[in-house]
Protein backbone atom coordinates (compact mmCIF):
# COMPACT_ATOMS: atom_id res chain seq x y z
CA UNK A 1 0.00 0.00 0.00
CA UNK A 2 2.78 2.69 0.65
CA UNK A 3 4.80 1.87 -1.85
CA UNK A 4 2.08 2.62 -4.30
CA UNK A 5 1.21 6.33 -2.64
CA UNK A 6 5.09 7.06 -2.44
CA UNK A 7 5.30 7.61 -6.40
CA UNK A 8 2.19 9.20 -6.32
CA UNK A 9 3.68 12.50 -3.84
CA UNK A 10 6.54 12.24 -5.72
CA UNK A 11 4.48 13.21 -8.74
CA UNK A 12 2.41 15.61 -7.25
CA UNK A 13 5.51 17.33 -5.72
CA UNK A 14 7.19 17.79 -8.89
CA UNK A 15 3.94 19.38 -10.47
CA UNK A 16 2.80 21.32 -7.73
CA UNK A 17 7.51 22.66 -8.19
CA UNK A 18 6.72 22.79 -12.02
CA UNK A 19 3.57 25.22 -11.65
CA UNK A 20 5.29 27.07 -9.26
CA UNK A 21 8.47 27.60 -11.22
CA UNK A 22 6.51 28.71 -14.28
CA UNK A 23 4.59 30.87 -12.78
CA UNK A 24 7.05 32.84 -10.87
CA UNK A 25 8.91 32.71 -14.02
CA UNK A 26 6.22 34.31 -15.75
CA UNK A 27 5.73 37.37 -12.94
CA UNK A 28 9.63 37.68 -13.20
CA UNK A 29 9.79 38.30 -17.02
CA UNK A 30 6.63 40.55 -16.76
CA UNK A 31 8.22 42.66 -14.45
CA UNK A 32 11.39 43.51 -16.51
CA UNK A 33 8.68 43.92 -18.89
CA UNK A 34 7.12 46.93 -17.06
CA UNK A 35 7.91 50.56 -18.33
CA UNK A 36 10.23 52.35 -15.65
CA UNK A 37 8.04 54.26 -13.21
CA UNK A 38 7.94 57.80 -13.15
CA UNK A 39 9.88 59.61 -10.21
CA UNK A 40 6.27 60.61 -8.25
CA UNK A 41 4.40 57.61 -8.08
CA UNK A 42 0.22 57.84 -7.63
CA UNK A 43 -1.08 58.15 -4.79
CA UNK A 44 -2.24 54.40 -3.36
CA UNK A 45 -6.32 54.29 -3.31
CA UNK A 46 -7.61 52.82 -0.40
CA UNK A 47 -10.21 50.30 -1.95
CA UNK A 48 -11.12 46.57 -1.29
CA UNK A 49 -10.45 46.16 -5.19
CA UNK A 50 -7.11 47.49 -4.40
CA UNK A 51 -6.55 45.57 -1.38
CA UNK A 52 -7.39 42.15 -3.25
CA UNK A 53 -4.90 43.24 -5.84
CA UNK A 54 -1.85 43.78 -3.39
CA UNK A 55 -3.00 40.44 -1.91
CA UNK A 56 -2.74 38.54 -4.99
CA UNK A 57 0.34 40.34 -5.92
CA UNK A 58 1.89 39.22 -2.55
CA UNK A 59 1.44 35.37 -3.43
CA UNK A 60 4.18 33.63 -5.18
CA UNK A 61 1.52 31.82 -7.91
CA UNK A 62 -1.53 33.93 -9.36
CA UNK A 63 -4.94 32.47 -11.35
CA UNK A 64 -5.31 29.03 -12.62
CA UNK A 65 -1.88 27.92 -11.38
CA UNK A 66 -2.57 28.52 -7.63
CA UNK A 67 -6.24 27.07 -8.17
CA UNK A 68 -4.51 24.27 -9.55
CA UNK A 69 -1.93 24.03 -6.93
CA UNK A 70 -4.29 24.19 -4.02
CA UNK A 71 -6.48 21.33 -6.17
CA UNK A 72 -3.54 19.38 -5.70
CA UNK A 73 -2.62 19.94 -1.84
CA UNK A 74 -6.27 19.58 -1.09
CA UNK A 75 -6.49 16.21 -3.23
CA UNK A 76 -2.89 15.49 -1.11
CA UNK A 77 -4.59 15.76 2.41
CA UNK A 78 -7.75 13.91 1.41
CA UNK A 79 -5.25 11.18 0.30
CA UNK A 80 -3.29 11.96 3.20
CA UNK A 81 -6.42 11.33 5.76
CA UNK A 82 -7.47 8.06 3.81
CA UNK A 83 -4.36 6.76 4.23
CA UNK A 84 -4.51 7.32 8.06
CA UNK A 85 -7.89 6.13 8.04
CA UNK A 86 -6.94 2.89 6.11
CA UNK A 87 -3.63 2.46 8.46
CA UNK A 88 -5.81 3.00 11.62
CA UNK A 89 -8.44 0.20 10.36
CA UNK A 90 -5.37 -2.17 9.26
CA UNK A 91 -3.52 -1.89 12.74
CA UNK A 92 -7.16 -2.42 14.59
CA UNK A 93 -7.62 -5.47 12.67
CA UNK A 94 -3.68 -6.53 13.33
CA UNK A 95 -4.79 -6.44 16.68
CA UNK A 96 -7.77 -8.99 16.15
CA UNK A 97 -5.52 -11.44 14.70
CA UNK A 98 -3.19 -11.07 16.94
CA UNK A 99 -5.82 -11.80 20.07
CA UNK A 100 -7.29 -14.44 17.91
CA UNK A 101 -4.11 -16.03 17.13
CA UNK A 102 -3.31 -15.84 20.63
CA UNK A 103 -6.90 -17.54 21.72
CA UNK A 104 -6.10 -20.37 19.12
CA UNK A 105 -2.15 -21.10 20.33
CA UNK A 106 -3.47 -21.17 23.77
CA UNK A 107 -6.38 -23.69 22.90
CA UNK A 108 -4.08 -26.39 21.10
CA UNK A 109 -1.61 -26.08 24.11
CA UNK A 110 -4.22 -27.26 26.40
CA UNK A 111 -5.88 -29.82 23.54
CA UNK A 112 -2.22 -30.98 23.15
CA UNK A 113 -2.23 -31.46 26.70
CA UNK A 114 -5.12 -33.11 27.32
CA UNK A 115 -4.11 -35.56 24.49
CA UNK A 116 -0.48 -36.05 26.12
CA UNK A 117 -2.95 -36.86 29.55
CA UNK A 118 -5.05 -38.83 27.07
CA UNK A 119 -2.54 -41.24 25.96
CA UNK A 120 0.03 -41.52 29.04
CA UNK A 121 -3.53 -43.00 30.81
CA UNK A 122 -4.04 -45.29 27.69
CA UNK A 123 -0.67 -46.83 27.95
CA UNK A 124 -0.93 -47.22 31.45
CA UNK A 125 -4.30 -49.07 30.93
CA UNK A 126 -2.50 -51.45 28.45
CA UNK A 127 0.28 -51.89 30.77
CA UNK A 128 -2.06 -53.13 33.62
CA UNK A 129 -4.01 -54.91 31.05
CA UNK A 130 -0.82 -56.61 30.50
CA UNK A 131 0.28 -57.22 33.66
CA UNK A 132 -3.20 -58.92 34.80
CA UNK A 133 -2.25 -60.95 31.59
CA UNK A 134 1.21 -62.33 32.89
CA UNK A 135 -0.07 -62.92 36.56
CA UNK A 136 -2.98 -65.75 35.18
CA UNK A 137 -2.30 -69.13 34.64
CA UNK A 138 -1.51 -69.63 31.03
CA UNK A 139 -4.51 -71.80 30.29
CA UNK A 140 -6.97 -68.70 31.75
CA UNK A 141 -4.87 -65.90 29.92
CA UNK A 142 -5.51 -68.37 26.70
CA UNK A 143 -8.88 -68.89 26.59
CA UNK A 144 -9.42 -64.81 26.59
CA UNK A 145 -6.85 -64.86 23.95
CA UNK A 146 -9.07 -67.59 21.81
CA UNK A 147 -11.97 -64.79 21.97
CA UNK A 148 -10.10 -61.70 20.92
CA UNK A 149 -9.32 -59.92 17.74
CA UNK A 150 -6.31 -61.50 16.36
CA UNK A 151 -4.72 -58.08 15.92
CA UNK A 152 -5.96 -56.90 19.39
CA UNK A 153 -4.29 -59.97 20.88
CA UNK A 154 -1.02 -60.04 19.18
CA UNK A 155 -0.44 -56.37 20.81
CA UNK A 156 -0.78 -58.04 24.25
CA UNK A 157 1.33 -61.04 23.87
CA UNK A 158 3.90 -58.70 22.17
CA UNK A 159 4.32 -56.54 25.38
CA UNK A 160 4.40 -59.19 27.89
CA UNK A 161 7.95 -61.15 28.98
CA UNK A 162 8.83 -64.08 25.78
CA UNK A 163 8.61 -67.15 28.30
CA UNK A 164 5.21 -65.96 29.44
CA UNK A 165 3.77 -64.84 26.11
CA UNK A 166 4.84 -68.31 24.91
CA UNK A 167 2.90 -70.57 27.35
CA UNK A 168 -0.33 -68.74 26.57
CA UNK A 169 0.26 -68.99 22.67
CA UNK A 170 0.79 -73.15 23.13
CA UNK A 171 -2.52 -73.21 25.43
CA UNK A 172 -4.32 -71.34 22.49
CA UNK A 173 -6.40 -72.89 19.62
CA UNK A 174 -4.17 -73.66 16.78
CA UNK A 175 -5.85 -71.41 14.38
CA UNK A 176 -5.64 -68.34 16.70
CA UNK A 177 -2.12 -69.04 17.42
CA UNK A 178 -1.38 -69.35 13.94
CA UNK A 179 -3.10 -66.09 13.06
CA UNK A 180 -1.39 -63.93 15.87
CA UNK A 181 1.97 -65.15 15.20
CA UNK A 182 1.48 -63.93 11.36
CA UNK A 183 0.37 -60.46 13.05
CA UNK A 184 3.92 -60.24 14.79
CA UNK A 185 6.17 -61.61 12.61
CA UNK A 186 4.84 -59.23 10.14
CA UNK A 187 5.53 -56.48 12.20
CA UNK A 188 8.59 -54.25 11.01
CA UNK A 189 8.97 -57.31 8.34
CA UNK A 190 10.00 -54.82 5.14
CA UNK A 191 12.63 -53.14 7.66
CA UNK A 192 14.36 -56.84 7.89
CA UNK A 193 17.05 -58.15 5.68
CA UNK A 194 15.76 -60.04 2.98
CA UNK A 195 17.46 -62.82 3.38
CA UNK A 196 17.19 -62.78 7.35
CA UNK A 197 12.87 -63.08 6.38
CA UNK A 198 10.82 -65.43 7.72
CA UNK A 199 9.37 -68.25 5.44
Amino acid sequence: MKTRILPILGILLMCTLVVRTLALSSEISEEYAKPVQSAAPEKPRDTAATRAEQASEQQCVTGTALQAVNEKMAEFDTRQQEMAAKESAFKAIEARLEKQLAAVEAAKASLDESLRYRTSIAKEDISHLTTMYETMKPKQAARIFNEMDPNFAAGFLRKMKGGQAGLILANMKTSQAYQISLIIASKGAKYRDVDNRLP
